[in-house]
């Protein structure tokens, strides 16, 4: 489990900015975590790097069409950049509760809905409006705004890497991440202390975040149901790999 400061002072290294057993004095150290912070930072919109996805289930309040999502909202959960994908549960005093699947509206979905306020006894999609406001929020706007009681939705969102932060405090890593996080802050480190960056640590830190992306890609099946295969017949699924 490294800390910030194992972290900043062998990327500090890696990079040529300090020999082999010098360490970094505080101003230096400090500097290096703010990179390392500012790397991890760009790294939470990268769907490749983010390994988890969250599951939360908020009770929904008849009559409330718009619900906050951010740090201190109606959906108290980390901001997240984009919703996988959601589910509605209509009957939650049930001792299994059925998870029934919601659209997630695009932009252009959102606009063409013209009765926005319009109340029923089922939730068929939700909107996230990807605001950011001065207390770190957005909005999730359910359609149509539910009137009854105990029903429920459920968010799947990127659950990013939240940061070091500081140089003290220890950190369990995921296999992969310590090798990713050395390499590629000594690539950030050489670029904003204008040191040349070599081609080996170029390559190791290319070569350590694409092992993390292609470690957190998972196939998305596809009904194919009915589409001649190649070996004749019908084919029943096929996947897609990659980053999505």
């Amino acid at each position: 489990m490294p800390t910030g400061a194992q972290i900043t002072q062998r990327a500090l290294q890696a990079a040529g900015i300090l020999a082999s057993g010098e360490t970094a004095d505080a101003v230096m150290a400090q500097d290096a975590l703010a990179i390392l912070q500012r790397m991890i930072n760009a790294w939470g919109i990268d769907r490749g790097v983010i390994a988890e996805i969250l599951r939360t289930v908020k009770g929904l309040t008849s009559g409330t069409r718009d619900y906050t999502i951010g740090p201190g909202g109606s959906i108290n959960i980390a901001y997240p950049d984009w919703i996988d994908s959601a589910g509605l549960i209509l009957d939650s005093t049930v001792t299994d509760p059925y998870e029934h699947p919601l659209h997630v509206y695009n932009d252009q979905e959102w606009q063409a809905v013209r009765l926005k306020t319009l109340d029923a006894r089922i939730v068929t999609g939700i909107y996230f409006d990807h605001a950011f406001s001065s207390t770190g929020r957005g909005t999730i706007s359910t359609y149509p705004t539910i009137n009854i009681a105990n029903v429920q939705i459920v968010l799947y969102t990127p659950l990013a890497m939240t940061g070091f932060l500081n140089l003290a405090t220890n950190y369990l890593l995921r296999p992969g991440y310590e090798d990713a996080l050395h390499y590629n802050l000594a690539k950030r480190i050489c670029v904003d202390f204008e040191h040349a960056i070599s081609g080996d640590l170029r390559q190791l830190a290319d070569d350590s975040l694409a092992l993390i992306k292609r470690a957190n890609t998972r196939p998305v099946a596809l009904d194919v149901s009915g589409v001649p295969s190649a070996r004749g017949g019908r084919a029943t699924k096929a996947y897609l790999t990659g980053d999505y």
